[in-house]
């Protein structure tokens, strides 16, 4: 039987994907209620893990700063 190793790499990635506090492997975006009180997905991503809110991926997988604990505000779309 031939070696499959070099043909398929065991960890093909080098990126760390995981929460930089908690080592949770998912996140969320967040859903708030717009000014006309529709629920609408935000920018604010929230770890499924330990609940912080982040800005994007990178801080996520670092354990970067947490965003403010206010609940988020989304702006209803344009008509």
């Amino acid at each position: 039987m031939k070696n499959l190793s070099p043909a398929f790499p065991m960890n093909p990635s080098t990126t760390r994907n995981c929460c930089g506090y908690c080592g949770a492997t998912s996140y969320h975006r967040v859903v708030a209620r717009d000014e006309m009180g529709a629920m609408r997905y935000t920018d604010t991503l929230q770890c499924s893990g330990c609940s912080r809110e982040f800005a994007n991926l990178d801080i996520w997988r670092q354990g970067g700063a947490q965003m403010p604990t206010h609940p988020p505000v989304v702006s209803a779309p344009a008509h």
